[in-house]
């Protein structure tokens, strides 16, 4: 980590506190985050600071630059891409109503590289600019999302296509969710002396609104999903450690199946004969 950038852009031009504030925080969760995953930290780590609009146009931007390497990557059939791209056109309405809920969100740039990206004024509506101890949550769990990806050893976890490249996409997502919530609860209790809840900060009208929308919290995962993957992480940690768990991002087989989400154990016990095997 001795070796890894901090970078947190204010392109808002409105957040400079916020932004050197992140930063701070940044610095003062990292050496945790890496203590509690045992995960290498990539060469930086980039937070953009965004007004709404450029949120959306970023994440905009993002689905399409997923369907443009499946099609570079995958044998796709013509009939593929124009599925993805029908569900691209349908569902190109559900940034702006997510928006003010969503508190953060890593993407991959053009690159290859991982950054994340945060509207300050969805900060505001989920309560996070006046809940410190959440706030570290928020940056906690942004940071694991990066070095996760960083872990995965070229495999390719985000695509429309996940039974082409040998992914569970449902178990991906249960991991993925599961390991930065379980992190972020052991860091900030580390910090605070008991984990924190961004669910508990005070929300906007704005927040409860949107929240209210019917069908609202099908659009992302849902808080059992993040449960039930933390339960998965914290099993295994207990099993054998973060080099158990850390085996997951070396080889996709090792995501749990529909039937190990529900019966961590077996998981544990399978990724456990995996790992002696090796």
């Amino acid at each position: 980590m001795t070796q890894t950038r901090f970078t947190v852009l204010d392109e808002t031009r409105r957040h400079p506190d916020l932004a050197e504030q992140i930063d701070r925080i940044l610095h003062r969760v990292a050496p945790t985050v890496e203590e509690t995953t045992n995960l290498p930290f990539p060469q930086e780590v980039r937070f953009r600071l965004l007004t709404p609009k450029a949120w959306r146009a970023e994440t905009h931007r993002s689905r399409h630059r997923i369907l443009a390497r499946d099609i570079a990557d995958l044998k796709l059939t013509p009939q593929d891409i124009d599925a993805i791209r029908v569900v691209l056109r349908i569902t190109s309405f559900v940034p702006a109503l997510v928006w003010p809920l969503v508190l953060g969100s890593t993407l991959e740039t053009d690159d290859g590289s991982r950054e994340t990206i945060i509207a300050p004024r969805a900060l505001h509506h989920g309560g996070l600019l006046v809940d410190e101890p959440a706030l570290h949550q928020l940056v906690a769990h942004e940071l694991v999302h990066q070095i996760q990806a960083d872990g995965q050893s070229g495999a390719v976890w985000t695509t429309y296509f996940p039974q082409k490249r040998g992914i569970n996409g449902r178990g991906a997502s249960t991991v993925i969710e599961g390991h930065a919530n379980w992190a972020d609860h052991q860091v900030t209790a580390r910090l605070f002396g008991s984990p924190a809840d961004a669910r508990h900060s005070p929300k906007s009208w704005r927040y409860r609104a949107h929240m209210a929308i019917p069908g609202i919290q099908r659009l992302g995962p849902s808080r059992a999903a993040y449960e039930q993957g933390s339960l998965l992480i914290e099993r295994a940690v207990a099993a054998g450690g973060t080099d158990l768990v850390n085996q997951i991002w070396k080889d996709p087989v090792f995501l749990p199946t529909e039937e190990e989400t529900a019966d961590p154990d077996a998981w544990v016990r399978r990724i456990e004969q995996g790992y002696l095997g090796a």
